[in-house]
């Protein structure tokens, strides 16, 4: 059976949901009843279900870049190069404002606005944004991470007066037009992690996003305030990082254990 092919394959229960999925789709575009319509479906769905139970294991994150995380993270750019302006400026925005890896490479010098309290960030367009309605994000000043100083020292660093806001730069460290790419936002958290002293495999372009998350959870924010920034859909999914942040919290063995 396809499906057990797949998970021996190695492949994820959740692709293989998808790939039945997908094919239940294309069957039924050209007139067909999908797999999932057949006589035997029941099989396919029992087969499915074991697949989960065997293969499916608790969802595998990328360590959050907390507060703590991202200052020792800063701390370990060294220089004051292009380079380690873009760097510092990347992490602590990405982080501040809670965003995705391809919405740090898709920001632009005219998304950015400069108010007395800190940043205004616009997200033109976002992975839950489907009718690409755009979001504005408050990010404050900041007495520790800094990330408006970090983006001004950046901005005033590079020059460049329209286009993409995070650019890449040559072998050589000379500034380009060039947008950078998410999987480059990725490499540059792990290649700082481990400068920092940490494990680079733990850590990815999704543990700035996730750290401010995690620290605003920790630090008592509601549930509420931290979709303001973070712009989830579902509440659910916030709520996994706030039970993280507060297993130890008022925890019912505190007292006599």
């Amino acid at each position: 059976m396809f499906v057990s092919d797949q998970a021996v394959g190695g492949i994820n229960p959740a692709t293989i949901g998808r790939r039945v999925a997908a094919i239940g789709h294309h069957h039924r575009a050209h007139g067909y009843p999908a797999p999932t319509a057949q006589p035997d479906a029941g099989r396919l769905a029992e087969v499915l279900a074991g697949i989960r139970a065997e293969h499916g294991g608790a969802k595998r994150r990328k360590r959050p870049a907390d507060a703590a995380v991202l200052q020792a993270m800063l701390a370990a750019v060294e220089g004051d190069g292009l380079r380690a302006r873009r760097d510092r400026a990347i992490l602590a925005i990405g982080m501040a404002a809670a965003l995705r890896r391809s919405e740090i490479v898709a920001l632009a010098l005219d998304h950015v606005a400069l108010v007395p309290e800190g940043l205004r960030l616009t997200i033109a367009r976002s992975k839950t944004d489907r009718t690409g309605a755009g979001a504005v994000i408050a990010i404050p000043e900041g007495a520790r991470i800094r990330p408006k100083a970090l983006l001004l020292g950046w901005m005033a660093a590079a020059g460049h007066r329209d286009g993409p806001l995070f650019r890449r730069l040559t072998r050589k460290d000379a500034l380009t037009d060039q947008p950078m790419s998410d999987r480059a936002i990725a490499r540059l958290v792990q290649s700082h992690a481990a400068a920092a002293g940490y494990d680079p495999a733990l850590f990815g372009g999704h543990s700035l996003r996730a750290g401010f998350i995690t620290e605003g959870a920790a630090q008592g924010a509601t549930i509420f305030k931290l979709q303001e920034v973070s712009r989830h859909k579902s509440v659910q999914v916030l709520s996994d990082y706030v039970r993280d942040a507060e297993l130890f919290r008022d925890h019912a063995g505190a007292r006599f254990l």
